[in-house]
């Protein structure tokens, strides 16, 4: 086996653990609320261990030293993933782990080809590098199952909300919530003010600026942004952003609103307001995630690339918007007080 031949296999080997992201994407994971940690610790100890594996075979240390291991281990980690989740569309996936299972076990008494050495520059930021994928894609992989439902009970997850799918799949959705020591009027006010061209979206803006999104959150409820309703658009950015890739004025249109309850962005989800007891609220987002049919590929770009960060960013805004509704609304009851 030639070193090109090595490095074309670990390029590959990456791929394939990356492509482990269709298992959670295709809704063969429920959400965690509803089963246990064991297909999560499966599907992410085979991803850990396919792109681990993978960088060993491009040469990367320590990786290189147990290629074969990992690769044994996470080809039959996946094997048993594939089969307990039972997703009949993933059988080239299982005739790729038993095929990198007996590769794995052939080589690991046969040996792996050496790579040549490096300057220690070099050698370090490769580790570093790689070491971080491995992190990542791990952390990604392994909190996905409860960071799609974080703050969410039980009951909230199974109950209906406006905007929801005629023949709706909990599988297939993300649903993040929070409670709120404030009534929905106090909440509201927020919520309909969003927007790049309004008062942002209460989250890390300095991340947003990072990345060329001219936004600047406004930590207070102005009159003149709270008429909203079907039809508007919430700007995600300024137009002709990244030269108008995602569209002269990326948005989402709203779909329905029901002041102080819900509001609906066509391909983002439900904002809703749940009254709760001692004039409390439950702030609830659900938002479609994925599809069954969803190939391969965008899976692993919809895990890696998107997930983990919309989780950031609307944890961020929801704990935002939680702030500043309890600080209106102490305000406002020692204004009634007074």
């Amino acid at each position: 086996m030639t070193l090109t031949t090595v490095r074309i296999l670990g390029w590959l080997v990456i791929a394939h653990g990356l492509s482990h992201a269709a298992l959670p994407m295709r809704g063969s994971l429920a959400p965690l609320s509803y089963g246990d940690w064991a297909p999560a610790a499966l599907y992410s100890g085979s991803i850990i261990g396919f792109v681990a594996a993978g960088l060993g075979l491009l040469g990367m240390r320590p990786f290189e030293r147990v290629i074969s291991p990992l690769m044994v281990l996470a080809s039959a980690w996946s094997l048993v993933a594939i089969v307990c989740l039972g997703d009949p569309g993933l059988w080239f996936g299982a005739v790729s782990d038993l095929t990198l299972l007996l590769v794995g076990l052939w080589r690991g008494y046969a040996g792996w080809p050496a790579h040549p050495s490096h300057g220690r520059g070099w050698h370090a930021a490769a580790l570093a590098g790689g070491v971080c994928l491995v992190a990542y894609v791990g952390i990604a992989a392994l909190s996905y199952p409860a960071s799609r439902t974080w703050g969410s009970t039980r009951e909230e997850i199974a109950m209906a909300l406006p905007g929801d799918n005629q023949h709706r799949d909990a599988a297939l959705e993300l649903q993040h919530a929070v409670t709120i020591d404030a009534p929905p009027e106090d909440v509201w006010g927020w919520l309909a003010q969003l927007g790049h061209d309004r008062a942002g979206f209460y989250s890390y803006d300095w991340l947003e600026r990072a990345f060329g999104v001219n936004i600047h959150n406004v930590r207070e409820v102005r009159p003149e942004w709270q008429s909203i309703k079907a039809g508007d658009v919430v700007h995600a950015t300024q137009p002709g952003y990244m030269g108008g890739l995602f569209g002269e004025h990326p948005g989402w249109t709203v779909n329905a609103v029901t002041p102080e309850r819900t509001l609906i962005l066509d391909q983002w989800g439900t904002f809703a307001l749940e009254p709760a007891a001692d004039q409390r609220t439950r702030f609830i987002i659900r938002s479609t995630m994925s599809n069954r049919q969803i190939p391969v590929w965008a899976s692993a770009l919809n895990l890696f690339a998107f997930q983990m960060p919309h989780y950031i960013m609307q944890r961020r805004m929801m704990l935002t918007i939680k702030e500043l509704a309890e600080e209106r609304y102490a305000e406002r009851r020692q204004h009634v007080t007074n």
